[in-house]
């Protein structure tokens, strides 16, 4: 059978030697599903003014629905990354991706704000479980030597579907009255046809990456002929006692030093995510219309974070070679870095000189894209590899953009003498980047000093996973 189709026999758990590929075939999918994931994610918010408009709210429900999303979705990635643990990666990544695909298509049928409200919810759900399941299949089709280039390369698909979701929403949205609900039909019935992919792929067996690329350095006998046998049953993940697996995932030092890196990055990246184009628009910073200000935004945050992821991955997997914490490091010397640059940008009120640090900026805190994901995966037991993104996931977003944009919101709003006068007449771009510049530069100064000092903690987290699994293998044997 051709490597580049799915097995016919994909569904019925057997798991078989990776051909190269196989494992690009596989990747492909994974990048299409995650560039769909955030066109679906970001294409309200390029319609969301003609939506509101139509449907009869305003900045406040704009507010809501994007809060129903994200909160779903936070509290979403523990069962369903508990679940990936306990099932077919593959399956759990379909069954998601059918689930907001229809999610999305659905809003197209929204004729209230409520109904608007609860679709967002429903694609909260579908794509909380998608990256954790997502993220430990490709890691058991990718081993530790390239693990972080390539999920670097697949964190692209993000920028990109930020990109084209901001633009297509706007430009359809634009078209005629009603014409918003075409965006959504267009870009929910792709995903059907990504989830039927993704339920074709072959599951692969736990750690069988890391494992066939030890057998071919040690040149142990091929497993091209070896019988296919059917995925055993994590011994890690069949514990019922969730609390207990949680708290086994949270004593591995690493992951902890990597959670706490994730709740200040996101801290920032929310932040300004929601207040960059405004205050590109304050006519005391820099007075640029609104269309303008959205383009600019978009274009910074995609070839600059792209650039960034790039260079992270491939630029992590070589220094993996010398320095086993090398992932960590990296992220943590980016962060560090970014502070000053950040400072800089958001401290002048030149369009030149914030345009140089802020693209500069925005590359630096992209690199920890891919080193921080296949850490991730390189020091917890292949059985709990899903749980480990899940409960990163869920505490970097409680603590870290669940509520930044509104502490920031919040400071603005103090600084101004006028009480709020400043931003209803467009000037209030110094409030803004005071409360960026006492906020956002502690974040990444912490961020980058805690992936410094932590780095040294990963080569000995990665030998007990190691260990676990060895024993897990012999558990099943």
């Amino acid at each position: 059978m051709s490597d580049m189709a799915p097995s016919a026999n994909a569904g019925q758990g057997t798991s078989r030697r990776t051909s190269t590929g196989y494992a690009r075939y596989v990747f492909w999918v994974m990048f299409a599903i995650s560039f769909l994931n955030y066109l679906d994610r970001n294409i309200l918010t390029g319609a969301a003014n003609v939506v509101a408009k139509e449907l009869g709210f305003g900045f406040e429900g704009i507010g809501y629905i994007a809060s129903a999303f994200l909160i779903v979705y936070t509290l979403g990635t523990v069962p369903l990354g508990i679940w990936a643990d306990r099932a077919k990666r593959k399956d759990v990544t379909a069954a998601c991706v059918a689930v907001w695909s229809v999610a999305t298509a659905a809003t197209a049928l929204a004729n209230s704000f409520l109904t608007l409200f609860l679709s967002r919810m429903v694609l909260g759900i579908g794509e909380a479980g998608y990256f954790p399941a997502g993220t430990a299949l490709m890691s058991d089709y990718f081993p530790r030597a390239v693990r972080s280039r390539i999920m670097s390369w697949w964190a692209t698909g993000q920028y990109i579907g930020i990109l084209v979701g901001f633009g297509a929403g706007g430009v359809i949205a634009g078209l005629y009255p009603g014409s918003w609900r075409l965006a959504f039909i267009f870009t929910g019935i792709p995903g059907l046809l990504l989830a039927l992919l993704a339920w074709r792929l072959r599951e692969p067996r736990r750690n069988q990456a890391d494992e066939e690329a030890a057998a071919a350095e040690l040149n142990a006998h091929s497993l091209a002929h070896a019988p296919e046998v059917e995925e055993p049953t994590p011994v890690f993940a069949s514990s019922t006692n969730i609390f207990a697996q949680f708290g086994s995932l949270l004593r591995i030092k690493t992951l902890v030093v990597l959670i706490v890196m994730q709740v200040f990055a996101f801290f920032v990246l929310g932040v300004n995510i929601v207040f960059l184009p405004t205050y590109l628009q304050q006519k005391d910073t820099f007075g640029l219309s609104s269309g303008v200000a959205g383009l600019f935004s978009g274009v910074v945050i995609v070839l600059a974070g792209t650039a960034g992821t790039v260079l992270g991955g491939y630029m992590a997997d070589w220094l993996n070679r010398r320095h086993q914490g090398a992932r960590v490091l990296v992220c943590g010397i980016a962060f560090l870095l970014s502070a000053p640059s950040f400072a800089l940008a958001v401290s002048y009120h030149s369009l030149l000189i914030f345009t140089i640090f802020f693209v500069l900026t925005t590359l630096l805190l992209s690199i920890y894209n891919g080193p921080s994901t296949a850490a991730t995966q390189d020091v917890v037991p292949s059985s709990l590899r899903a749980s480990a993104v899940a409960i990163s996931l869920l505490l970097a977003h409680l603590f870290g953009d669940a509520f930044s944009p509104s502490l920031v919101g919040v400071l603005a709003t103090n600084f101004d003498p006028t009480g709020g006068q400043h931003f209803r007449l467009g000037i209030a771009g110094v409030e803004l980047s005071h409360a960026l510049l006492i906020t956002c530069t502690p974040a990444l100064i912490i961020a980058g000093l805690v992936g410094i000092f932590g780095a040294r903690w990963m080569k000995d987290d990665i030998a007990v996973a190691e260990e676990a699994d060895k024993v897990a293998r012999g558990n099943v044997a």
